[in-house]
């Protein structure tokens, strides 16, 4: 049980490690912090669209799962 969840926490750092800094903010922010920013909270202080920071975000969870699949 342990050794599971060690090992995915571990899948999960390297899948994180394949992003650039601000899709890893991003991820890390939208699903991983108790505290999750909406879209329109990090389209603001990243000064960019919603729709922008949903693209990345879907992205880089697109590269997240092929490296958890891999």
């Amino acid at each position: 049980q342990c050794d599971q969840e060690e090992s995915r926490h571990t899948q999960l750092q390297e899948a994180l490690s394949t992003l650039d800094a601000r899709s890893r903010d991003i991820i890390q922010r939208r699903w991983l912090d108790e505290d999750k920013p909406t879209l329109h909270e990090l389209a603001a202080e990243y000064g960019i669209s919603a729709e922008r920071i949903r693209q990345i975000e879907s992205k880089a969870l697109d590269v997240m799962k092929g490296t958890l699949e891999a």
